[in-house]
């Protein structure tokens, strides 16, 4: 039970996330419909992110210099190390 409450404990709720990632709310909703942004869960009509995909979309962003195309998807855990 206790993985289970640790679980539930790190999801945010769409403010939260949003304030985390200093965007508006309304961004991040425009991503879910475009598929951009951090993963997300559905709980009946209610919309909540972990607190891992939003780290793990932090990540995705990081970049070596402005031409640097970042991390390919499929690749996040190979390049993960070598930062």
């Amino acid at each position: 039970m206790a993985t289970a409450d640790r679980s539930v404990a790190q999801l945010l709720r769409e403010s939260e996330a949003a304030e985390l990632l200093s965007l508006k709310v309304a961004t991040l909703r425009r991503w879910r419909w475009s598929g951009d942004g951090p993963g997300f869960v559905k709980l009946g009509s209610s919309v909540r992110y972990r607190l891992s995909d939003i780290e793990d979309f932090i990540e995705s962003g990081r970049r070596r210099s402005t031409s640097d195309p970042g991390i390919t998807p499929g690749s996040y855990e190979t390049d993960k190390g070598a930062m």
